[in-house]
């Protein structure tokens, strides 16, 4: 049985990050008028080079690769650049397309906000909204009838033991997680926007490296080589505190007006 707290905690973490989106929005727009348009091409532009494009690249690597997990250095490597090369090059390539007018502070602020608060609504769902309906399933004696004939019994068994076993504490610290992963976001967000307002390329580049460092010892965690989720949420609390600093800082580098190009 899955406990009631778990389930609650499951219940809080989509909230939590559905009030976070929103939050973020009305708090930026009260203190810095943000415009909605950065938001709304930061939302649909995580969800396009994330889940669609960056996905259809991990399809194709492990279909080649069924053993990647027995490789997690290389593995490590891979999906950490993965993510920085498909969610900085997506950051470049719509500040350089569709935001020509928003390349200001303040736009760089809001697409970071559409870019991290759909992600945290979108892996809250993924992560907390599909295990509460397999969690419900388990404690009304269902999960077997639901399930049995897409997998095997070895299967169910494993997928009834992590619903088990991941405890309201998973879901909390995944909540705590998201806060300071949207501010990781805002901070990518502002740092590429600067390489093109400077035209320098080499921003970009070190954005994608930073995107990576960050992803890296997530890789090691899924793979289970990392056993302690407490490390990767510090580990992500520090980048996430530092990117306040700099989020303040970015304000020095970028235009206080949209551009007029």
């Amino acid at each position: 049985m899955v406990s009631s707290a778990t389930l609650a905690s499951m219940v809080i973490m989509i909230v939590f990050s559905i009030v976070l989106f929103i939050g973020l929005i009305w708090f930026y727009r009260k203190r810095t008028g943000i415009a909605m348009k950065p938001i709304i091409v930061g939302a649909v532009g995580f969800f396009v080079f994330t889940q669609i494009l960056e996905k259809v690249l991990h399809v194709v690597v492990i279909t080649n690769f069924p053993n990647y997990a027995e490789h997690p250095w290389a593995f490590g490597t891979y999906g950490a650049l993965a993510a920085g090369v498909f969610e900085e090059l997506g950051r470049f390539l719509l500040f350089v397309w569709l935001l020509k007018r928003y390349r200001d502070y303040k736009s760089g602020i809001s697409f970071g906000i559409g870019w991290g608060g759909i992600e945290a609504i979108l892996l809250s769902l993924i992560i907390a909204g599909q295990r509460m309906v397999l969690a419900l399933l388990l404690n009304a004696g269902a999960l077997e009838a639901a399930l049995g004939a897409q997998f095997p019994a070895d299967q169910l068994a494993v997928l009834k033991d992590e619903l088990v076993s991941k405890g309201a504490s998973f879901y909390l610290l995944g909540s705590l997680e998201r806060f300071f992963a949207v501010f990781i976001q805002i901070a990518l967000s502002l740092l590429v926007l600067i390489g093109v307002v400077k035209k320098r390329f080499s921003l970009l580049v070190l954005a994608i490296f930073i995107h990576a460092a960050i992803d890296f010892p997530a890789v090691f965690f899924q793979t289970g080589h990392i056993k302690q989720l407490w490390i990767i949420e510090v580990y992500v609390a520090i980048i996430g505190i530092l990117s306040f600093f700099f989020i303040k800082k970015a304000r020095t580098f970028l235009p206080d007006i949209p551009s007029k190009s």
